[in-house]
Formats: C-alpha cells, structure tokens, sequence
C-alpha cells in the first residue's frame, strides 16, 4: 500500500473540546480537516455528572451525519481507576458504567480508560482488581445489549500507574478471553516514554513487534498520536507537538506508513488545542503522504535591520533546518541581509543560539545586530 492511500483511508483527527455542547466537537473538528475525533462526553475532573439530555444525543447525532466525521470516541475521566483497592474502586466501576451509557446513547464505538493505578497495593493485586472490574462491566453490559468497546490505553509508567509495559495490558486481554469489546489505544508519547523506542524504523518494527506479540495488532483500536516533551524510558507523560519533541518527526513515519494500521485512527492529544490542533494535524498527513515537514518561523528583526523588515516575516523551512539555513535563505531572497551570519546574534524564543541550532516549529527568532545589546 502506498503511503498516499494510507493517509487516505485511515480516520484521522484529535482530541476537540466540547464548550458549547458535544456537538461542537465534531463541528470544530471538522473545520480543521479532522475525519476522526476524540472527547470527553462529561466532565472528566469530576464523579458525578448529569445525565445526558434528548436534545443534547440528538444534536451529537446530527452533527456527525452533516460533518461526516467518520470515526468518533470517547475518553473516560481521568478519576476512574479499576485496579483501585479502596472505596474509589466502587465509585470508578460506577462512573464507567455511565461512560459507556453515555457512549451508546450517542452511538460512540469505543471508550478509551486508563488501566489505573495499584496507589501502593501490591501489582498483582491491582491487576486482579482490574481484571475482575473489566470483567463484570462487561459482562453486564453485554447482558445489556451496549455494543460500546473498551479500549485499554497504554500509559507512561508515571508514578504507580499500570499498563506501562505491553505485557499488562496483554494480561488482562488473555485474562478475559480476548472479549470482542475489549481492545488497546496505544499512546505514542507514553509508549516512548515508558522505554519503546520509535525513531527510526529499526526501533519503530522492534516495538511493533513487542506489541503483537503481548497484545496482537489485531487489537489495536486507537492510536494517540504525540510527540514526547521527556526523553525515552523517563516515564513522565508529556504531550508535545508532532516533530518537536524527543520522538522527532520523522519517528511517526514507520506508524503512519505501516499498512497493517491503515483502518487504524489516528488522533492528537498535543498542547494548545485551538491554536495547534490544525497544524499538527496537516503534519500528520505530510509525514503520513511522504511529504517533506516544514516549519514556521517568524523573524524579527533588529536595529537597522528593522528598516527593511520593520514587520515581522512568517517563513516556512524545511524541517531540522538551522539557524545557519534560514540566514542563508534570507540573504538570497535579499543581499540587504547577506551579512547576519557574521555580525549577528540569535534568539530563539528568548535564549540565545547558535547558527547550527535546529529551528523549533512556530519559534520566533530575533536577529540581533551588536547595535541592538542584549
């Protein structure tokens, strides 16, 4: 399969919020280019949340006939937590029972949720405690007729999280027969981050292979597409924009070119939604096409430089180019600027680098006469 009718045919999109309705998830997503999105169908920092209204399920219903946005899920709140020990297992079973009510109502396929947490439990016991929770929810929803999927995700390993190692989330499937509602989201940042390597496509088949071999592709239902702020094996989940973050850019080209997840969505969980969301995306489908990556940069200028360019430049280059490469484009756009590489300092986003520093995708760079001090 070419890289062109992957990109075509797998779902792909983000995480949108739902401020004004869930509706306005699709509504949203759908202007930034999304054919799959992500959201919370309540509250995820609270217990309990009302039910959902009749003009609320048809107004999300209506949204995704008229946006045709193929592929929706939902991510469970961030309280619950299976595998807890304590009165908060009772009140977790509870609210995922609600999430998945909530999802059949409005005719979501899959809840993505958190493996949870032992919280000083030993292990062992943590897993049972999830497996048994998975195994009565499905149970009474099956005898319910909720057609909704579970969809494990992969975590980081921060603090006493599980599902961290593939090995985990593989157990509770074997555990539970391998039920047809139940299947895994794999979140590249906390894979990464938990010390899966996906930067080259050595690394990239390496990991794949781990993955089936405990879980089985066949399982993989979502995939979360993020760049990672912390190194690999750090175990601290953070989230940052596709190719500028330790996982780089080009490490999502083995995931987004690998045939056997063609039908597989993708979808961001990066920073800055409604600023980032757009362009995060469309690097997503770049990277998914063969396309080369650029990044934006906005110059600015200083001292008399600041004649010519008193407003400042918005360029595209390609990227990993560096300070040097950027310098050198302006000066053949313009002989005015021919001398920056050896009278002049540079900023990016307030530090100072040097000319073979890569550019950051939507920095700023000030170009700094020695006129200008600083």
């Amino acid at each position: 399969m070419t890289p062109e009718h992957t990109a075509l045919q797998r779902p792909m999109g983000a995480h949108m919020p739902v401020s004004g309705g869930l509706h306005t998830s699709l509504i949203a997503g759908k202007a930034i280019g999304c054919t799959a999105v992500q959201l919370f169908t309540a509250n995820p920092r609270q217990w309990q949340n009302a039910p959902l209204s009749g003009d609320a399920v048809r107004a999300f219903r209506e949204a995704q006939e008229a946006t045709g946005v193929r592929f929706v899920c939902a991510h469970a709140s961030y309280l619950i937590n299976l595998a807890a020990a304590n009165e908060v297992l009772e009140r977790s079973r509870d609210a995922f029972r609600a999430e998945l009510e909530r999802a059949r109502q409005l005719e979501i396929p899959w809840v993505v949720v958190h493996p949870g947490a032992h919280a000083g439990q030993r292990e062992d016991d943590a897993m049972a405690h999830l497996i048994e929770s998975l195994q009565r929810i499905l149970e009474e929803t099956d005898a319910q007729h909720n057609p909704v999927g579970i969809a494990l995700e992969t975590t980081a390993g921060q603090g006493s999280t599980l599902g961290w190692r593939f090995e985990q989330i593989g157990a509770v499937l074997q555990a539970l027969g391998k039920h047809p509602r139940l299947g895994a989201c794999m979140d590249t940042c906390h894979i990464f981050a938990a010390g899966y390597d996906l930067r080259d496509a050595a690394s990239y088949a390496a990991t794949m292979a781990a993955f089936d071999a405990h879980i089985g592709i066949e399982h993989l239902k979502v995939i979360h597409a993020n760049d990672s702020k912390k190194p690999l094996g750090s175990r601290v989940d953070r989230h940052a924009h596709i190719g500028a973050g330790e996982i780089g850019a080009q490490g999502f080209v083995p995931l987004l070119q690998d045939a056997r997840l063609a039908s597989v969505p993708v979808l961001l969980e990066t920073p800055e939604a409604r600023k980032m969301h757009a362009i995060n995306l469309q690097r997503l489908r770049c990277l998914a096409d063969g396309q080369p990556l650029e990044v934006q940069v906005t110059v600015l200028f200083f001292g008399h430089y600041r004649d010519y360019y008193p407003a400042p430049c918005v360029l595209m280059v390609p990227y990993g180019a560096t300070v040097r490469e950027l310098a050198e484009q302006l000066a053949a756009q313009d002989v005015r600027l021919s001398d920056l590489l050896q009278y002049c300092r540079f900023a990016m986003d307030t530090e100072y680098v040097t000319p073979d520093s890569a550019l950051v995708s939507d920095c700023e760079l000030a170009v700094l006469p020695p006129v200008s001090g600083g």
